[in-house]
């Protein structure tokens, strides 16, 4: 009987590029508020636990299985991460064959630890009762693009903020996420709360490629990050915890002076010499860092420590219990009421043209489904029962797309407004096309990603280039790392337009950090989206525009950058995107203004004066009207100032010759009006 002080401790998130469980410093961070002075967190976590325990066993004496409920929330943006509830059956086998020892590879178990390899009589089942009294299938599913990236070194912007945690005295709560980020040089795979500390944040978070041995998981991780995460769960350090002093303090655990990457078991390493009697290290131990096909048994020794946390209702007695089990479900099979879900087929394509087609991905889970309706606003067939609809859009329109699922225990509903956009055949907005976003309306037909947070792209009305206005990406230190988003223009037919077509823009950005870059792509699509055209990359020196700094913005013209990117090759496009997007380095945003389709960029070219157009007011007010002497009522008008920048854009007909220029300010400026007989150009001052 002994109570473990530790006396020196490795922190394993500082072991390099290969460090793989974040357990030791997220437990550190969480209790360091809590720590006297001179004291770890390892001799805190030891001062609290409220039992001692023999390291011996009686191996002989068959125990009772000992049951756990669990609950995987599973945190995505429609993507790989979003793992089939195969994988996640799969992984409980795993850890339901790893902590019974009926792994196949228990055999490999090297001969001076068979005897001491354990079986820890625990089993793990999906709850099958939520807290709410619901039925569940023990998985949860949320979409969230922002915290699917778990932040691991903020404890205030995490996975589990998103999802809270169902009941630590009833559930081993699991949060699967795409990528766990980290400013340190090693990855971290998944990390877990030891016992007995605060409830909220209880559970293990891994990502989703170590789920299992099946659907994204990766080859060389046999679902054994999260048997070595639940260990944790269940009090266990690391053998190279206390490195040669101490190891992880369980006696029939050789200590370790450092983690066993790799498999090296055939070499029997032996770090340390100063354990009696000196052993060889235990590198197949699943509480060490030896890839997933290495590791392979317990012992006795940790099988008594994890015995007393499941002895304590400090620890984890409670989820044990008897009651729990009735409380959960778990051995029980209700039939669960399913929970509509759906996504786009292809994310990427969320505006269509008129009269192409628009296929949907069915995500639909907790329960199987008997009977499947969706619903489709302006779309043909505008009902269907099929698994992933292909739907065929018409009409231009902004569109509603509903699912109904239905089983025995009930029905359940997902309405999406505002989900498909279909914009016309051939665009109305002809070249040369450009936008300052002067205009309060400036981006109403431009799609813009944001996260659940409200950040991402959006219309900044405090800098711009010429103006007072531009479009930034919205970055600064809290935005996940390597998050991406978009802004696509309103479409523009570039068909009919006969000199050189070119994109003109200007960009403004100021590194936070002299060592890391934000990224910009530029792309066009003249299939409505159904494939980009990578146009330019810009990074490093050829996005910075202005000094490293946090939180920049672009002060003056002197901040900002010009841009030319030829078109030529989409000259026949009669709806023609154009796609910036940012990748996050968690630095600052992006900001992009003064965008022109066509040949010039900042000029205006050169249209002699006629008087078969007439303006009038000229000096305008709130808005002017334009005639045509030869009753011409077919043609298009454009608005630039003096440097070139184009303000408005409209088509000219008998119904349509008034134009508003209540948000144009005073000055002096260029129309152009374009006719199948050529261009011209009037002067045209406004004085309000």
């Amino acid at each position: 009987m002994r109570k473990i002080i530790y006396v020196c401790f490795l922190i394993s998130i500082s072991l390099g590029t290969f460090a793989q469980c974040g357990t030791d410093e997220y437990n550190r961070r969480l209790v360091e508020s809590q720590l006297v002075e001179g004291q770890d967190y390892i001799e805190f976590l030891e001062s609290q636990r409220d039992f001692e325990y023999s390291e011996t066993v009686d191996t002989k004496t068959k125990k009772a299985i000992r049951t756990i409920p669990v609950v995987f929330h599973i945190i995505h943006a429609y993507g790989e991460e979003n793992i089939s509830k195969a994988q996640i059956e799969d992984q409980l086998r795993v850890v339901n064959e790893d902590f019974q020892r009926k792994n196949a590879d228990a055999s490999n178990t090297r001969s001076m630890f068979q005897s001491r390899a354990a079986n820890f009589d625990i089993e793990f089942k999906l709850a099958r009762i939520a807290p709410d009294g619901s039925y569940t299938e023990g998985i949860t599913r949320t979409y969230d693009p922002i915290n699917m990236i778990e932040d691991y070194e903020d404890n205030d912007n995490e996975a589990k903020n998103a999802v809270p945690a169902w009941d630590r005295d009833k559930y081993l709560n699991i949060w699967v996420v795409k990528e766990i980020k980290s400013s340190g040089s090693g990855t971290i795979l998944g990390y877990a709360q030891f016992p007995d500390q605060q409830a909220s944040t209880d559970g293990i978070v891994m990502i989703h490629d170590r789920v299992g041995t099946i659907g994204t998981a990766t080859s060389s991780g046999n679902g054994r990050t999260l048997t070595h995460e639940i260990g944790h769960w269940l009090g266990l350090y690391h053998p190279f915890q206390g490195g040669c002093f101490r190891g992880d303090g369980v006696a029939d655990t050789p200590p370790v002076n450092e983690p066993s990457y790799g498999c090296t078991a055939s070499q029997n390493p032996n770090t340390c010499s100063n354990d009696a009697p000196d052993e060889v290290d235990m590198v197949e131990n699943f509480m060490d860092y030896a890839n997933g096909a290495c590791m392979n048994a317990f012992t006795n020794g940790q099988l008594a420590r994890v015995n007393g946390y499941l002895s304590s209702t400090n620890g984890r007695a409670k989820n044990i219990a008897n009651s729990n089990l009735v409380a959960t479900g778990v051995n029980t099979n209700p039939i669960s009421i399913p929970k509509a879900d759906f996504w786009y087929e292809n994310p990427e394509r969320v505006v269509i043209c008129a009269g192409s087609s628009m296929t949907f991905k069915n995500y639909t889970y907790n329960g199987n489904v008997t009977t499947r309706t969706w619903k489709f606003e302006g779309g043909s067939p505008a009902t269907s029962s099929d698994i992933n609809p292909t739907i065929t859009y018409n009409t231009p329109g902004v569109y509603k797309v509903e699912l109904d699922v239905v089983n025995s225990a009930g029905t359940n509903s997902l309405s999406r407004p505002f989900f498909v956009t279909v914009v016309p055949s051939v665009s109305p907005s002809k070249a040369p096309f450009g936008q300052d976003f002067e205009l309060s309306n400036s981006v109403e037909e431009w799609q813009f990603e944001k996260d659940l947070a409200g950040n991402g792209w959006s219309r900044n009305t405090t800098t711009g280039f010429s103006g007072f206005s531009c479009i930034e990406a919205d970055i600064d230190e809290n935005t996940a790392s390597s998050y991406r988003m978009t802004a696509i223009s309103k479409p523009v037919d570039v068909s009919s337009y006969e000199v050189p077509l070119n994109l003109h823009f200007k960009y403004a950005y100021a590194r936070r950090l002299s060592d890391a870059s934000e990224i910009l792509i530029v792309m066009a699509s003249e299939n409505c989206g159904d494939s980009w055209s990578n146009l330019k990359a810009y990074n490093s020196t050829n996005l910075v525009t202005g000094p490293t700094s946090p939180d920049w913005k672009p002060s003056s013209k002197d901040d900002w950058k010009k841009a030319s990117i030829s078109l030529d090759k989409f000259k026949n496009a009669t709806n023609l995107f154009i796609r910036f997007d940012v990748i996050s380095q968690q630095g600052n945003s992006v900001y992009i203004d003064d965008i022109n389709i066509g040949e010039f960029a900042l000029s205006t070219p050169n249209y002699s004066d006629s008087k078969i157009w007439s303006v009038y007011p000229n000096p305008a007010h709130h808005q002017f009207k334009v005639k045509s002497e030869k009753n011409q009522v077919s043609a298009e008008l454009s608005m630039v100032d003096l440097t070139g920048r184009l303000l408005l854009q409209q088509n000219l007909d008998s119904g349509n010759m008034t134009i508003d220029t209540k948000e144009i300010p005073n000055g002096l400026y260029f129309l152009l009006i374009k006719t199948t007989e050529g261009v011209w150009s009037k002067k045209l001052t406004i004085s309000k």
